[in-house]
């Protein structure tokens, strides 16, 4: 499994901890996880208020940091820490700073920590992120597991990389794992598709197809650079990331070590 280096973005809402919860499940083992808080400047921003309002942020964050602390102290490579400055530049740069194999961010924040919005600090991931990026959905009541995974397959790289994880989660939870080929827009029929055991081949844009099966799943999987059935409209995994009814894993390959 890639996922051995995890940074987390968890801002005190439920959707940054159940964040924390999945990426904490689908580590390697042993896996380093790093929780992220970042704590937004308000110097000039807030006039007479700045300083109650910087105080009220600190102990926000540093009450934020604990929580993360105790769901993941039992790890042996595990860390909160808080990072002063605006959440995605922030979290971006914690990326390259440890080599992250994966980040993880919730839908959406709940305007805690002078507002921050995790659904656009995802779509900022998803589009600059070095690594796999993770886009958590609760299940609701019930505890989150990855126990009915989508792939989007359509022969690239990037695919065939979603494919293998999921083959992996699949053993590793006893998941159900259905390899999807959307059939919508230029035909795909790359040989390696042939090559794949038991890829179902659906009607439809590869988002539609994609995110109806999500209806029914804990957890998709595509690829971050294939899946474009048309250019103009960006993205398919991005837009699969935000649309989904389930959790969605957005596969960035490993750039090979360079040799010293």
């Amino acid at each position: 499994m890639i996922f051995e280096r995890i940074v987390c973005g968890v801002d005190g809402s439920p959707a940054g901890f159940e964040a924390l919860r999945q990426a904490i499940l689908l580590r390697s083992d042993p896996a380093r996880i790093l929780a992220v808080t970042v704590r937004e400047p308000v110097a000039g921003r807030a006039g007479a208020m700045a300083g109650p309002l910087a105080a009220e942020l600190r102990e926000r964050a540093n009450a934020t940091r604990d929580t993360a602390w105790e769901h993941i102290r039992d790890i042996p490579l595990a860390e909160a820490r808080i990072l002063d400055g605006e959440p995605a530049p922030s979290l971006l740069a914690t990326l390259d700073r440890e080599s992250a194999t994966l980040a993880a961010v919730g839908t959406h924040g709940g305007g805690h920590l002078a507002g921050v919005i995790l659904g656009s600090v995802a779509t900022s991931l998803l589009q600059q992120a070095p690594c796999s990026v993770l886009v958590a959905r609760g299940p609701g009541e019930a505890a989150w597991s990855p126990t009915s995974i989508v792939v989007g397959m359509d022969g690239s790289r990037e695919a065939l990389v979603s494919a293998v994880i999921a083959a992996e989660l699949g053993e590793r939870f006893g998941a159900t794992v259905r390899t999807i080929a959307a059939q919508g827009g230029p035909r795909v029929d790359r040989p390696v598709l042939r090559e794949i055991d038991e890829v179902e081949r659906v009607p439809g844009h590869p988002v539609g197809v994609l995110v109806d099966a999500s209806r029914q799943a804990d957890l998709v999987i595509v690829g971050s650079r294939g899946l474009r059935a048309f250019e103009a409209l960006g993205s398919v995994s991005e837009r699969v990331a935000h649309q989904a009814q389930c959790s969605v894993l957005v596969v960035r390959p490993e750039k090979p070590q360079e040799e010293t």
